[in-house]
């Protein structure tokens, strides 16, 4: 009599949590495809921190006069895709309009929440809004050497990084790229 009341016990456990599992994967759903449809009603893909970003900055004209920065200011930027990190799409190149990029890293936006990446596949010149922090700072070899390791550059090129450089840097919380 015991065993048999142990085996209803055990049969009756594992179909409630079967039945909570279903609901469980149905809500995950149903929270899916409530997100889908909102991007695409937008057609914009935000990652990280949402921010306003109806009327960026344009990085070119940012840095056109780029003393004039507020380093403990963040700006909405609107730029173009010239390179994304190959290993986790943690960071990316944007046009500075005056022959090169400016490197910007995304980060968190409190120190708790999880890294935060735009897809690997991003084509380059593709425009985006990012909000972020600009800082001016020395770009240690160590660092130089990683970013281009993540950038998939040739031994030779990392190798060729002998000494550190002072660099305009966004470090950017939230990314929208534009659909």
């Amino acid at each position: 009599m015991k065993k048999l009341f142990i085996i209803s016990i055990l049969a009756i456990s594992i179909t409630a949590c079967n039945q909570g599992d279903t609901n469980a994967a149905n809500n995950t759903k149903d929270t899916t495809s409530n997100k889908s449809e909102a991007q695409t009603a937008s057609k914009d893909h935000v990652y990280g921190a949402t921010f306003d970003y109806k009327t960026p900055a344009k990085l070119v004209d940012l840095m056109k006069d780029a003393s004039k920065l507020d380093t403990t200011k963040d700006y909405a930027v609107e730029a173009v895709i010239t390179q994304v990190c190959q290993k986790k799409g943690c960071w990316f190149n944007a046009e500075d309009g005056n022959g090169g990029d400016i490197f910007v890293k995304i980060v968190s936006a409190d120190d708790n929440a999880e890294e935060v990446g735009i897809p690997m596949t991003t084509a380059t010149g593709s425009s985006l809004v990012f909000y972020g922090t600009p800082k001016y700072r020395e770009v240690s070899v160590k660092q130089q050497r990683h970013y281009l390791e993540d950038a998939g550059k040739s031994k030779a090129e990392i190798d060729a990084i002998t000494k550190p450089k002072m660099a305009w840097r966004f470090f950017a919380t939230g990314v929208v790229i534009k659909g």
